[in-house]
């Protein structure tokens, strides 16, 4: 039989436990951020083509993204969505509305501006979702690894 621990030995067990998390997820970053925002920008730039092509980016899009939540689940051995610790679930939320922004915007365009090249306004949409992608995937990986207290 084994005895309780101490509450400092317990808390020093959580401590090694979060430390043993953000190891698991720091590694890997650039190649897993570039792979995300290569994948929004064609799933954005995707919606400038004519259906039924701007379906099959989304479509594909969506599937990409499984394939990389997956990998990277099967790689760290944790399941991250995004949604958790707090501050990094509203940096997720709020990439979420600014990239359906530009989407919804690339839309319109799409539609209004018909005299404007299809390659013009996709690659120009992709280019614009891929650094916003970078850039938010970067922001909350810092927010998550600040939040998993990195560092400590």
């Amino acid at each position: 039989m084994s005895e309780d621990p101490t509450p400092a030995e317990a808390l020093e067990a959580i401590a090694r436990s979060r430390r043993a998390v953000h190891d698991r997820v720091a590694t890997g970053g650039w190649r897993y951020d570039l792979t995300y925002a290569a994948i929004v920008a064609g799933m954005i730039g995707g919606q400038a083509l004519d259906n039924p092509s701007n379906v099959l980016a989304s479509t594909l899009g969506v599937l990409a993204l499984v394939g990389v939540f997956q990998h990277e689940s099967r790689r760290t051995g944790l399941r991250i969505t995004g949604v958790s610790p707090r501050r990094a679930r509203w940096v997720a939320i709020a990439m979420g509305l600014i990239l359906a922004a530009v989407m919804l915007g690339l839309v319109y365009l799409r539609r209004t501006a018909a005299d404007l090249p299809v390659a013009l306004i996709g690659g120009g949409a992709a280019a614009v979702a891929f650094g916003l992608a970078l850039a938010g995937s970067r922001l909350w990986r810092r927010v998550y690894r600040a939040e998993m207290g990195a560092g400590e």
